[in-house]
């Protein structure tokens, strides 16, 4: 005789997460994922952080040397891709830094880059300010949709070390400066490393730029005026601040020292550990935006190309940004060399003068500077 034997159905997934088995909170999101897209946004998976160089171990321009900044609004360039808007009555010098190797919290970390107050200003007027910043370009951000109803919140995470203890500031810009976020964090200032995570909510209103322009700054504030501290702390508002309204003045003595690693700006609410590129990766992605060759071995011979001209060509490593802006010498000063950029991709120079063989001339120095 034939005994049929039946029994309720049930969903296989809700009896695992009855389970008493040691998944974790994230693991039981994992298993609870509807659909492909959720689970690779639960992982994090492929590239997260926006920032490029943010391990602080690229300095074509000066390596480990230490550079005063010049007193200028707007910026300039010491660690590739990190500007520095050094514009109150003090200075600081800035360089590539060691200091996270004595450290096992953040030795995953070769560098770090240190701001030191050269000069001070206890007393900054309105409109004076000290920031460093790095301007992400837009095809690099453009899926976050900022601008739009599907804008994506961002992470910021870094490691920080300082003994200029007070309340810090870092905000996020698009490119009119007329939607801003400000995050404040506190520093207690006892010279140790210590790691800071920020959220912003996802910007959906004003003008994001797409293509090779700014689509995003990312600006660390260590001093201010008034000017520029109307900001409210997490929230976008449509002016130009760098503060929410507190900020401590880094430049009211010579003994403060301000380091910083490890930053990551990534997609999400939530952070992830620091991505990190290979040395030669990073390099490259530096090199879109400014290419200095090592000097001591790269010489690069003009060569007699017609009997009236010489030449000399360089390949660039990488697709550079926009077509560069160049500074260049040669061996011999009297040469006469015009020098042009013919491309984002190479750089040519010429003379139109007669030249024996015997004539050498040699590059000696050569930038291309196409920051953003």
């Amino acid at each position: 005789m034939a005994v049929r034997v039946s029994k309720p159905s049930f969903n296989v997934r809700d009896k695992l997460s009855e389970l008493d088995v040691p998944i974790g909170t994230h693991g039981s999101q994992l298993m609870k994922s509807s659909s492909t897209e959720e689970t690779f946004n639960l992982v994090k998976a492929g590239r997260r952080n926006l920032l490029i160089n943010g391990g602080m171990n690229i300095n074509q321009r000066n390596a480990t040397s230490s550079v005063t900044m010049p007193h200028a609004t707007g910026g300039t360039y010491q660690l590739d891709r990190w500007a520095i808007n050094e514009a109150t009555g003090g200075s600081v010098s800035v360089n590539m830094d060691g200091d996270p190797q004595n450290y096992p919290q953040v030795q995953q970390f070769e560098r770090c880059m240190q701001i030191a107050c050269a000069s001070d200003n206890s007393s900054l007027s309105s409109s004076e300010n000290l920031h460093f910043f790095q301007n992400i370009e837009a095809n690099n951000m453009s899926h976050l949709g900022f601008g739009t109803k599907h804008a994506k919140p961002v992470t910021l995470s870094f490691w920080v070390k300082t003994n200029c203890a007070g309340l810090y500031n870092v905000g996020l810009q698009n490119n009119n400066k007329n939607r801003t976020c400000i995050r404040s964090f506190y520093q207690n200032g006892y010279n140790t490393w210590n790691k800071v995570v920020l959220h912003y909510s996802g910007c959906a209103d004003g003008t994001w730029t797409y293509g090779t322009g700014t689509g995003m700054a990312v600006r660390f504030c260590l001093a201010t005026g008034t000017t520029w501290d109307d900001g409210i702390d997490g929230e976008w508002v449509n002016t130009d601040e760098l503060t929410a309204g507190t900020q401590v003045n880094f430049v009211s003595s010579t003994s403060n020292r301000f380091m910083i690693t490890g930053v990551q700006l990534e997609e999400g609410s939530s952070e992830t550990p620091f991505e990190h590129r290979s040395y030669g990766e990073e390099l490259a992605l530096c090199q879109r935006y400014y290419y200095k060759p090592d000097i001591n071995s790269y010489l690069q011979p003009a060569y007699q190309y017609h009997n009236n001209h010489k030449m000399s060509l360089v390949e660039f490593p990488t697709t550079m940004r926009v077509t560069p802006d160049v500074n260049a010498t040669w061996g011999n000063t009297s040469s006469g060399f015009t020098h042009y950029n013919s491309s984002t991709s190479h750089w040519k120079a010429y003379n139109g003068s007669t030249y024996s063989d015997s004539n050498s001339f040699y590059l000696t120095a050569f930038n291309a500077d196409a920051e953003l």
